[in-house]
């Protein structure tokens, strides 16, 4: 499904506002979540990630990733997830939506469009850590020749093909539908490696016309049941 032109990717993080639950509150509410956000229990083709974000992200406690074929859907999974006595506790404070599409650049450049499409990430499954960006570029950029985008678009490329299998990467293309013009999306076990990465990319000519989002959003993936009872464990219950 992650590649498959078209694919809506919805990003919610979410801050926990301290509830005052009994404990068999709080077993049903962990059940709740767990039961809304399962993949397997809807018909329709929908992805589910969960993110444990507190301590990581300021001001954000956990994020939830909802990828579907359409923003409506997304945007269903969104309202019963909030319905639900878990996110009715939950305050939300940024949402990004972005769309999948097919690659822009890699297919002008064949040579290292076969090298990426080659590459296998060899960290284990699921990675620890994830990282969402989200990137703007700047008019003096989309002013650029197609041809003078291609050539530093080569060296972007060049740079991120040795960390692809410490690093999985993903694109969403979210200009008019966020203030942004892309979120990139990571995830890794290495974060040394990350940091590398992105110093790469920092010194080459394409990072001139790039504005990195705020914020940057940084959360270990878990499973829905598994954040939402250390989240309440860390409450005032």
């Amino acid at each position: 499904m992650l590649e498959e032109d078209g694919v809506v990717g919805l990003f919610a993080a979410y801050q926990l506002e301290r509830p005052q639950t009994a404990d068999d509150d709080v077993e049903i509410s962990t059940e709740e979540v767990g039961n809304i956000l399962d993949d397997s229990n809807r018909p329709e083709e929908v992805l589910v990630d969960m993110y444990l974000m507190s301590g990581l992200t300021p001001g954000v406690d956990y994020l939830v990733r909802i990828h579907a074929h359409d923003l409506t859907t997304a945007q269903e999974v969104l309202r019963e997830f909030q319905a639900t006595s878990f996110g009715r506790y939950s305050k939300l404070v940024d949402v990004l939506t972005g769309i999948i599409r097919d690659a822009v650049y890699l297919p002008q450049t064949p040579d290292l469009d076969a090298i990426e499409k080659a590459a296998t990430f060899e960290g284990t499954e699921p990675p620890d850590y994830a990282i969402i960006i989200p990137v703007d570029k700047n008019a003096a950029w989309w002013n650029l020749p197609e041809s003078d985008r291609i050539e530093k678009m080569r060296d972007h490329i060049e740079v991120a093909l040795p960390y692809l299998d410490r690093i999985r990467r993903q694109l969403y293309h979210s200009s008019g539908l966020t203030d942004y013009d892309y979120i990139t999306y990571f995830e890794t076990n290495d974060l040394d490696a990350f940091i590398d990465l992105y110093r790469d990319l920092e010194s080459i000519p394409e990072y001139h016309y790039v504005t990195d989002g705020n914020p940057t959003l940084i959360g270990q993936i878990e499973s829905p049941e598994t954040i939402a009872a250390k989240l309440l464990r860390t409450e005032s219950i």
